[in-house]
């Protein structure tokens, strides 16, 4: 909790500051919602001191902070305990539904990426581009999350395979060894069979990439990367959604690595696969 920890470092603010940041520490259920101006009103300071603020903790403007402190303090609070309100409620219209889902995504993207390590995804990174077989890891929903990673790392010739019944995760696991990498997608972090997985993965050295939304789990004990995805619990507050946003982010920034490093091998085998894919397709029309 970096942001947390910064704001009660109090010697390092003026006296203005260290107002906003009490009112702050106060009011976390208002902050989500509250623009720039409300905060300075609430404060009697101005819009300028709250900026500076932000740039004092390393942000580049309140809505950023808004973001990091709302998943911060999310974060510290008991499960089921969140300060934001539904982001969808029965008095929304069309237009306003359209409009929050974009800056729900925004914003889950928004913070995942100020979590991310650049040096974690470059490690990662590396880890990909020796394995020969990309195995992941998954149940119910974040399953068509690692079907799409899989296709994706076809595309840039990685050998990758989903798995998500039990048994295809044991015989997997148990299949592996240092040659493989494995993702493991979990959102809460407690599922036993993937627990079960995990520990299979640990004793045979599989490198073993979680991606979760909180390092406190069993689960986040047995593997050695942790990427912290962006999330809320309760179904209401669409936390499946913003979940799924981080998710395939990581990924995407992961493939587009690799594809950055071999673009010119990508090109090639892409030129071949669409002209074995038109060659197909030609015979198909003439039978």
């Amino acid at each position: 909790m970096r942001l947390l920890k910064a704001m009660q470092e109090k010697e390092r603010f003026s006296c203005t500051e260290e107002n906003i940041v009490d009112y702050i520490l106060a009011h976390p259920a208002q902050i989500a919602e509250m623009t720039t101006r409300e905060l300075a009103e609430k404060t009697y300071t101005s819009p300028a001191a709250i900026f500076r603020l932000c740039q004092k903790l390393g942000l580049k403007g309140y809505n950023e902070f808004k973001i990091k402190f709302t998943s911060e303090i999310n974060r510290t609070l008991p499960c089921g305990s969140h300060i934001m309100r539904r982001p969808i409620t029965d008095k929304d219209s069309t237009s306003d539904i359209v409009r929050k889902i974009a800056q729900l995504e925004v914003e889950a993207i928004e913070e995942t990426k100020n979590e991310m390590d650049l040096h974690q995804l470059e490690r990662i990174a590396a880890l990909l581009d020796k394995s020969t077989i990309i195995d992941i890891y998954a149940y119910d929903q974040n399953y068509s999350l690692a079907q799409m990673a899989v296709y994706n790392f076809l595309q840039i010739q990685r050998m990758a395979v989903a798995h998500n019944s039990l048994n295809s995760q044991l015989s997997a696991a148990l299949c592996s060894d240092q040659t493989h990498i494995a993702f493991i997608i979990s959102r809460s972090g407690l599922n036993q069979r993937l627990i079960r997985t995990a520990k299979i993965l640990k004793k045979r050295n599989v490198p073993t990439v979680l991606l979760s939304t909180s390092r406190q789990t069993e689960l986040a004990s047995l593997c050695p990367e942790f990427l912290y995805v962006a999330n809320t619990i309760d179904y209401l507050d669409l936390g499946g959604n913003i979940f799924s946003v981080g998710v395939r982010y990581y990924f995407d920034v992961l493939i587009s690595m690799l594809l950055s490093h071999h673009f010119q091998e990508v090109e090639d085998f892409y030129v071949e696969f669409e002209n074995y894919l038109g060659h197909a397709e030609d015979k198909n029309r003439l039978w």
